[in-house]
């Protein structure tokens, strides 16, 4: 287990650590100190992404969201998320995200990060 290097401060650092990776998708523990809000839900997929930056000082910018779906109301402080990388134009990176409790999917969506 790897802790991410975010420059947000409790209480708004939602990502805490890697679990794993496996191609192009990380899977990282994120957790809450009260029931997250879709929004917060959010937030934490894109702490996440910051998985891909693998030791390097970059700073990353939510631009865009996309289909971000709850699909059960979450009810847990500790999620798992699982965050892939997909297409990249310049210093824009498509990703998408699933979070889960267990086996269920509580939530899921697209989202742009700006890389400066």
């Amino acid at each position: 287990m790897m802790e991410l290097k975010l420059p947000h401060k409790e209480p708004l650092k939602f990502a805490k650590y890697i679990i794993s990776k496996e191609d192009d998708t990380y899977t990282v523990r994120i957790q809450f100190d009260n029931i997250p809000t879709l929004a917060m839900l959010v937030e934490a997929a894109a702490q996440s992404s910051a998985a891909f930056a693998e030791g390097e000082d970059k700073m990353g910018f939510l631009v865009t969201l996309k289909n971000i779906k709850l699909l059960e109301k979450p009810a847990s402080l500790e999620y798992n998320v699982e965050v892939t990388s997909g297409q990249q134009v310049d210093s824009l990176t498509y990703f998408t995200f699933k979070i889960y409790d267990e086996d269920t999917c509580i939530a899921e969506g697209i989202f742009i990060i700006s890389l400066q």
